[in-house]
């Protein structure tokens, strides 16, 4: 139980509450209401101190058990204490049920604790695993708790029926999407599994390496579809494991082939390799797509003899799961959490094919020249998919005051 609640009065009742200046001219003082609002807003804080301090004692008290039974690398405590302190601060502050969310955190943990004892191996291709344990639900749940669903926003709903219309007849589809968050696939099912049942289930993400090595975000990985491939940015990290990694790179790109010649697949896919971040304003940006990553899934659409559908997805999720400041920090970052709202934009399909007409083969049209002009067609088809992106995702920032 998180007996929060005496804890809390005990801080209020003994802490000092903030008084209001009122000398002899009463135009001095503010309106009664302002005072009473100022009041309140203090009680609020104070209770929101009180009860992260309290979460703060008992998770450390929770991983200091585990600690005598478990090897826990030191900066996973660390980690594991600094987000499941602000996690549970955060249903507190929702006003949800604290216990109903200390049995999925308890879960989560003891998940984590295994992953620890003995790391997950994840296959090029990982397909979710839902029993004996149920490992899509647990990530759904864990991050239920803090997403207002209320004050969220999905744009372009009528797109998911269009979408399953063309997977039935065994098209693929791909969703070229910005990536803000770790838990996007997660905070993807919260706001689609109750208007959309089974669309983001059967959804392939196409996630680093990070999520699969990372100790906290295994658990929340083994719950997903996922083509796990090393990024580019990872390949060289360390020298002696490149040759490795490229050869687990080529693996992927086989079944990803494979997985186009089989018809029926929805996958989800950042051009952009990475997460988005805030600019020196504070306002987070749509980050660059790389032209490279749109042409080969162009390409090994094509060469599968299947039709392939290419949508552009915006996604406002930092909210809920912000980023580190950091880009390509090590394995094992920090992790804070909010209870806010998020926001989805299915935007039309493009066509793919009117960007790279310009030069088929080489010599027709006439005078063309591959080397340029099918890398012009290239980056005006990514810069016309990210414009699209982009201006759905600052709709839907306006929308949503974040």
């Amino acid at each position: 139980m998180w007996l929060l609640s005496a804890g809390i009065a005990s801080v209020v009742l003994t802490s000092p509450m903030p008084r209001p200046r009122c000398y002899a001219n009463a135009r001095s003082c503010g309106a009664p209401l302002m005072i009473l609002e100022q009041m309140k807003s203090a009680v609020t804080e104070m209770k929101g101190q009180a009860a992260e301090a309290i979460v703060q004692k008992k998770v450390a008290d929770k991983l200091a058990r585990a600690q005598e039974k478990y090897s826990i690398p030191e900066k996973y405590v660390d980690v594991m204490s600094g987000f499941f302190t602000s996690y549970m601060t955060e249903i507190y502050k929702a006003g949800l049920d604290m216990d109903q969310y200390e049995e999925t955190l308890t879960t989560l943990f003891t998940k984590v604790l295994e992953c620890a004892k003995s790391p997950y191996q994840f296959e090029p291709y990982h397909k979710a695993i839902r029993e004996p344990f149920d490992y899509y639900k647990l990530g759904n749940d864990f991050a239920g708790g803090v997403i207002d669903r209320e004050g969220s926003k999905i744009v372009g709903v009528e797109k998911i029926s269009e979408i399953n219309e063309k997977l039935a007849n065994g098209d693929n589809v791909v969703l070229l999407a910005n990536h803000q968050s770790e838990a996007d696939p997660q905070i993807f099912s919260v706001l689609l599994d109750p208007i959309a049942p089974g669309f983001a289930e059967k959804t392939i993400f196409v996630a680093g390496d990070r999520v699969t090595t990372d100790l906290l975000a295994q658990p929340f990985s083994m719950g997903r579809n996922l083509l796990c491939i090393y990024s580019k940015k990872h390949l060289d990290t360390p020298p002696e494991l490149k040759s490795a990694k490229t050869k687990h790179n080529r693996r992927v790109m086989k079944k990803m082939q494979e997985l186009f010649q089989e018809g029926g697949k929805l996958i989800w896919v950042a051009p952009s390799g990475g997460r988005d971040r805030s600019d020196e304003t504070g306002k987070f940006r749509v980050a660059d797509f790389d032209p490279k990553s749109i042409e080969m899934f162009r390409l090994m659409s094509d060469k599968a003899n299947r039709r392939a559908h290419f949508y552009p997805l915006s996604m406002l999720t930092y909210s809920v799961c912000p980023p580190p400041t950091v880009v390509g920090g090590d394995i094992g970052e920090r992790r804070t959490v909010n209870w806010s709202r998020a926001g989805l934009h299915f935007a039309d399909s493009v066509d793919l094919k009117a960007f790279v007409e310009a030069c088929v083969v080489e010599g027709f049209p006439k005078d063309c020249n591959p080397a340029v002009e099918r890398e012009a067609a290239r980056d005006a088809l990514t810069k016309h998919i990210q414009s699209v992106v982009t201006t759905n995702y600052e709709r839907l920032a306006k929308d949503l005051n974040l």
